[in-house]
């Protein structure tokens, strides 16, 4: 099937921010990119940071993560938090690309940081939400649930972030092993 002139849009500017960083992709290379013309392109988005806040919330998990919060949790804290912290390096990994780059792309282009600091907050809210509900029914301590929930994020993103860079002589762990020994060592210190 055929990309639509908004999608082949996103991903041309999402591939040429990617190799020439957000300055270096131009309104002009993004539309070239993409087999449209630069008109088309403002008419779609506005301006550059306009492709990419469309390029956020295309590829925002949020929604994904909201779905499984309703219809997989069983409110188990060892079986919710390892299905979420699987979810999670699903998810992130389908969505290395944009995350990659803001990460490099942080504290240089002011938009592009205003466009991207929601995530991690909608995020923590969402776990943090979780944490909350799991005190109340008397599952988990009492904890700060804001930092229960960062400390979760950081780290299922450590894992996401280090699982290609460590080698397999060098000890590289697996997502299963990650989830079951990690995970459950986290979920130790909630109990």
């Amino acid at each position: 099937m055929k990309e639509n002139t908004r999608d082949r849009i996103i991903k041309a500017a999402i591939e040429l921010v990617d190799e020439k960083g957000y300055k270096g992709a131009t309104t002009r290379a993004i539309a070239e990119r993409a087999e449209v013309n630069e008109v088309t392109l403002f008419r779609h988005f506005g301006n550059k940071k306009g492709i990419l806040d469309a390029a956020i919330e295309k590829y925002s998990f949020f929604d994904e993560i909201k779905e499984i919060m309703q219809e997989k949790i069983v409110w188990d804290l060892e079986k919710d938090l390892q299905m979420l912290s699987g979810q999670y390096q699903r998810i992130i990994a389908s969505k290395k690309h944009i995350i990659l780059i803001s990460l490099r792309e942080e504290g240089r282009f002011p938009e592009l940081d205003e466009a991207i600091r929601e995530l991690p907050i909608v995020y923590r809210d969402i776990i943090s939400e979780y944490f909350k509900e799991m005190i109340k029914r008397g599952k988990m301590k009492e904890v700060d649930s804001d930092v229960a929930a960062i400390n979760f994020i950081y780290l299922n993103f450590g894992y996401f972030f280090l699982k290609d860079r460590i080698p397999e002589k060098e000890g590289k762990i697996s997502i299963d092993t990650f989830s079951r020994e990690y995970i459950s060592m986290f979920i130790h210190s909630l109990r």
